[in-house]
């Protein structure tokens, strides 16, 4: 028997930072993404999906893709970077899914350009009469 390889996770998450001066969530969300991109060389693969493809309005959360140890990992260091920014709470929304039916993709990058393309296709469709 060979030793299973580590599974392979699809999560959408949204960091809530709670108690915070402002309303405003962006520079937040902006140090996380900053995580996120340097976790590349880790696997990970992140989108923060648009609401609409025309805009810059993004809907509430995050797109991750990758191992599933970085994941969790890459949940762990945008909470420790927002906590670094004087955040005494935070609360995060996660829905992740794992599966051992098929292999990985070879990209997760191309599976979330993928996923962009299903969206403009769906939102086409909506606006058509």
């Amino acid at each position: 028997m060979t030793a299973p390889t580590e599974l392979y996770a699809v999560a959408t998450d949204a960091v809530i930072p709670m108690g915070t001066p402002t309303t405003s969530v962006g520079t937040y969300i902006a140090e996380c993404q900053r995580v996120l991109a340097s976790m590349a060389n880790e696997g990970i693969h992140y989108e923060v999906p648009s609401v609409r493809p025309d805009t810059n309005v993004s809907g509430y959360g995050t797109n991750l893709e990758g191992p599933i140890s970085a994941v969790w990992r890459a949940l762990q260091r945008c909470h420790e970077a927002v906590h670094a920014m004087g955040v005494e709470r935070i609360a995060t929304d996660i829905r992740l899914g794992t599966r051992t039916d098929s292999q990985a993709p070879t990209s997760a990058a191309s599976t979330l350009t993928e996923n962009q393309r299903k969206r403009e296709s769906v939102l086409r469709r909506l606006n058509d009469p």
